[in-house]
């Protein structure tokens, strides 16, 4: 069973592709569904906590208003107004006022206490827990100094007060009523204090933090400095500090001055942070809850996502494994049907390399590379196997066809060279059927016209393109030219003529309209398709139209002229159109001699060394030669270059150095140049060599005296007695003379360069022979050893002995 499938890969591909696809969408769908899970939790814990905070500030909002109901309607109690106002109050109004205050204290369960003070007498009046017999009392006198300071406390307002130190942030809540709406500046002003007790608020608080989870929740009320009033759970409140500043730098997300924010806040929680901003009074309450006991429910479910994964995984192989199936058996089926059988390549190799195991050691090498390309082969799946034979029989069809493609193209361009060249052996009827099985663009009843195409500077478009690569730049010609003439009703055909030249066989289209052919017109197509090669390939044209004719006989002699016409490229340049009309005055000129005043003005110029002279003489030679016969020109251009090669010639018969021009292959030369300004340019320069040569005439000589001379000295530098005075003698010269033109020629005096060679020499012999260094000195011509000595170290820095010695370390 595994065998057969293994022999499968494709399958196993698309049973493994369709089962990853699968996983891989259903692990994106449960880390989705886990993503939105645990924000929905997040959203539904803030939503929560924004409702109970509401109805915490909507409570605090209550208590409050009705605790400023009861000061107003206190302050406002005749019964109480004698103890804010009178001095000394007789006792029996005193009591009566006190059974009143003692009445409102006891009307509400809230109240801690009621303290009425008189700002007249500075007396203090309490009933609850601030009365004489009560442990708070003492707390009377400290809410007594805050209400007589000259700053006074918020009017009508919640003030926390703390005056016990004890853990509890906040003893009661003061509600402070003044006699007076605004500030007098006086501490002699009574006032009315009712203080709530903080438990009502508790009550709230824990409510709330039952509502959540009571272990791992926190409510807390702040105030607007972030001081702590009250807490519903102190264990859970993270660092005070991190948490105010956090809160000062947020901003709430909703109108109703709600917000959430979350992070560690100095500890390694992570923790949700739910705040309210009070109305009315500047305090936040505050819900603190851990990210994980928020999501503790949603990633309970983990476990049961993973058991659905595994169970629907299970389920995707099944349903993979026949899908894959169904889509597999289209590409068994061609397997089959190619013959290609798993297994069979593989053995067959292996049979191979046995037999190869008995061949030579090549033979092993190649039988190590079929080892290892049958590996790749085994590698390969299916689908690959086919797309491989299939790529093998498309290349080989590719060769086929390209084959074809040659054979055709030899076979045409044969035709259509035989037609151009022996067209005239050929019937009517032979001509048609040529056409008609080769396919060639041409008109059967004419006219026809013979363009030949020259690419100009040939011989170095040869030198620089291949064979492949100039069979491209033709085809590029042909369907440049068949583009450009197609337009104006004409077909042509291309062939390549195995010389110089490319022959385009132009004729007319069929069920053209036009009885006559328009020259001007046809010439201005055959500079677009000049134009157009110069552009695109940098290939630079030549074309020579024949004249047109009527039948297929008479085209090689059209041919034949064309090929004539072609050569006055020499006298039309480079990107030119040569037709008949333009060679006829050409033609007719036959004969052409210079005149001898021009022959016998450029000889002497030469022998002269003129050089202006040799240019004008030879400008006035090549002037007539644009109107001549070609074979005229050539005869007068080879006719030049014997003047020069005869001038120079007497030149040297009468130097004793002969000018080093190179003439032997000036002819050649000559006759490769297309153009005749070429042919002048050519000419030029040897004249410009001759003229530099003969005017380095001088200078020749000198160097001539000054090689004889360093011969002398190569030659003889072993001789001790060898100097200026010797040399001189054997050049039959002056020593005066012989040194002033060494040491001008130079830059050194003989005598200093008769010890550079013998030093020269000296270390050579040092580097490779053994023997002695007073026998090097001897052998180099020296025989003091101390001036010897002198002028080694001089020259190279070191004592002979010195040198030796390094150069064997070396």
């Amino acid at each position: 069973m595994w065998q057969a499938y293994r022999s499968k890969k494709y399958l196993l591909r698309i049973i493994g592709s369709v089962t990853l696809l699968m996983v891989a969408v259903l692990a994106g769908s449960s880390l989705l569904l886990q993503y939105n899970a645990e924000r929905s939790a997040i959203r539904m814990q803030q939503e929560v906590s924004r409702k109970a905070m509401k109805q915490i500030q909507i409570n605090l909002s209550y208590m409050s208003g009705v605790m400023n109901n009861l000061a107003v309607s206190l302050y406002m109690d005749p019964n109480i107004v004698p103890l804010l106002n009178l001095r000394d109050p007789d006792e029996m109004l005193v009591i009566r006022s006190m059974n009143s205050l003692k009445q409102a204290y006891l009307s509400s369960s809230f109240l801690h206490s009621i303290l009425v003070y008189n700002g007249y007498d500075d007396r203090t009046y309490t009933v609850g827990e601030l009365s004489l017999n009560k442990p708070d009392a003492p707390m009377s006198g400290e809410i007594a100094l805050l209400v007589k300071n000259k700053q006074k406390l918020p009017r009508m307002k919640l003030i926390p007060m703390n005056f016990s130190g004890a853990d509890q942030p906040v003893d009661f809540f003061s509600l402070v009523m003044y006699q007076n709406f605004t500030d007098t500046g006086t501490s002699k002003e009574s006032a009315l204090v009712v203080n709530i007790k903080p438990e009502w608020l508790y009550e709230n608080l824990r409510s709330f933090n039952d509502f959540a989870i009571p272990e791992q929740s926190g409510v807390y009320l702040l105030d607007e400095a972030g001081k702590l009033l009250l807490s519903g759970n102190p264990e859970l409140l993270p660092s005070q500090g991190e948490l105010i500043r956090a809160l000062g730098g947020h901003t709430p997300g909703d109108a109703e001055a709600f917000g959430t924010l979350s992070g560690r806040f100095g500890g390694s929680t992570r923790l949700l942070v739910n705040y309210l901003n009070m109305q009315g009074t500047n305090w936040k309450v505050v819900s603190v809850q851990p990210y994980e006991i928020i999501l503790q429910p949603i990633r309970e479910l983990r476990g049961t996502f993973l058991s659905v994964i595994i169970a629907v995984l299970l389920l995707a192989v099944v349903l993979a494994t026949l899908v894959a199936h169904k889509l597999y058996k289209p590409i068994g089926r061609l397997i089959g049907q190619l013959g290609m059988q798993p297994g069979g390549k593989a053995a067959a190799g292996k049979a191979t390399g046995q037999n190869m195991e008995k061949g030579t050691e090549k033979g092993k090498e190649k039988d190590k590379e079929k080892d290892k390309e049958k590996d790749k082969e085994k590698d390969k799946d299916e689908l690959s196997a086919v797309a491989s034979l299939f790529s093998t029989m498309a290349q080989q069809l590719r060769s086929v066809s390209d084959e074809q493609g040659k054979q055709r193209h030899i076979i045409t361009s044969y035709y259509l060279r035989t037609l151009l060249s022996g067209g005239k052996a050929l019937s009517a009827k032979e001509f048609e059927d040529n056409i008609r099985q080769n396919g060639l663009q041409i008109n059967r009843s004419g006219p026809y016209r013979v363009v030949l195409i020259q690419v100009d500077g040939y011989s170095g478009f040869i030198s620089r393109t291949s064979h492949n690569e100039r069979s491209l730049y033709y085809f590029a010609i042909r369907n440049i030219a068949e583009e450009i003439l197609r337009p104006g009703h004409y077909l042509c055909e291309l062939a390549d003529m195995r010389s110089s030249h490319l022959a385009l066989l132009i004729s007319r289209a069929e069920g053209s309209n036009s009885e006559t052919e328009d020259e001007e017109a046809l010439h201005e197509l055959f500079r677009n398709i000049q134009q157009v090669v110069s552009s695109y390939y940098q290939l630079s044209l030549t074309l020579t139209a024949s004249e047109s004719c009527g039948s297929h006989e008479q085209i090689p002699d059209r041919y034949a002229a064309a090929v004539q016409y072609s050569m006055y490229k020499l006298v039309y340049g480079r990107q030119s159109i040569i037709t008949k009309e333009r060679v006829d005055g050409n033609l007719r000129q036959q004969e052409y001699s210079f005149p001898a005043e021009l022959e016998k003005r450029l000889g002497e110029s030469i022998r002269t060394g003129h050089l202006p002279a040799m240019e004008q003489a030879i400008g006035h030679m090549l002037a007539p030669l644009g109107h001549c016969h070609y074979d005229a020109i050539v005869h007068s251009l080879l006719h030049i270059t014997g003047i020069i090669k005869t001038s120079v010639k007497e030149i040297n018969h009468n130097r004793v150095i002969p000018l080093n021009v190179e003439l032997s292959t000036l002819s050649r030369q000559v006759l490769e140049q297309e153009t005749l300004q070429e042919t002048a340019e050519l000419f030029r320069r040897v004249c410009r060599d001759i003229h530099d040569q003969l005017d380095q005439t001088g200078s020749g000589k000198n160097a001539a005296l000054m090689d004889a001379i360093k011969e002398i000295i190569e030659m003889n530098y072993k001789e001790p007695n060898l100097s200026l005075q010797g040399i001189a003698s054997m050049l039959h010269m002056t020593p005066a003379y012989v040194g002033r033109m060494f040491k001008q020629s130079e830059e050194v005096s003989v005598s200093e360069y008769l010890n550079d060679i013998r030093l020269q020499h000296a270390q050579t012999y040092l580097e490779t022979k053994n023997i002695s260094i007073k026998q090097i000195m001897e052998l180099v011509g020296y025989v003091n050893e101390s001036t010897f000595f002198k002028l080694f170290k001089k020259a190279f820095g070191v004592t002979p002995k010195e040198y030796r010695l390094k150069r064997s370390l070396e």
